[in-house]
């Protein structure tokens, strides 16, 4: 028998039957953790195991199969539960439709957020004809379309 004492002074008995205080008739714990046997898709890491961002992990390497180093060095992948995150840089527009596709598509994803994503499309364009239109309008000239003949406007 052992005593203990609680905050409020009072003495309180406890018996402990064996060495670790369980009593020898009580039923195993094992059937009512049962549950945690399963592990979530989402929490599910590279090699099986348990990975509490291992939704991320997996979509990570996806990416890294799927793209070149280029296109994916500024993207930074997280998720929150099921939801993978994709923050950072990406090239263009259909980059991001092809992750999108790809990260759906991973066991345990059930969205993909995009809000972080900035897409630097590269718009290169026609200098010459830029620069002619440019010139013609800060001088007043317009081009007739029907003679390509120019004519000054009034």
């Amino acid at each position: 028998m052992d005593v203990l004492r609680n905050f409020s002074g009072v003495e309180q008995h406890h018996e402990f039957q064996g060495s670790c205080g369980v009593e020898k008739n009580q039923p195993n714990l094992a059937p009512r953790f049962a549950t945690f046997r399963n592990i979530p898709p989402e929490r599910v890491g590279l090699n099986g195991e348990y990975d509490h961002s291992g939704l991320a992990k997996r979509v990570s390497l996806r990416f890294s199969q799927s793209f070149g180093a280029g296109e994916i060095e500024n993207l930074r992948i997280i998720q929150r539960g099921a939801v993978v995150v994709l923050l950072g840089k990406i090239p263009n527009w259909r980059l991001l439709t092809q992750m999108i596709a790809i990260a759906l598509g991973t066991s345990g994803a059930v969205d993909v957020e995009i809000n972080g994503i900035s897409v630097v499309q590269s718009y290169k364009p026609n200098f010459r004809a830029s620069l002619g239109e440019l010139m013609d309008s800060s001088v007043g000239v317009r081009r007739d379309r029907r003679s390509n003949k120019s004519c000054h406007a009034c």
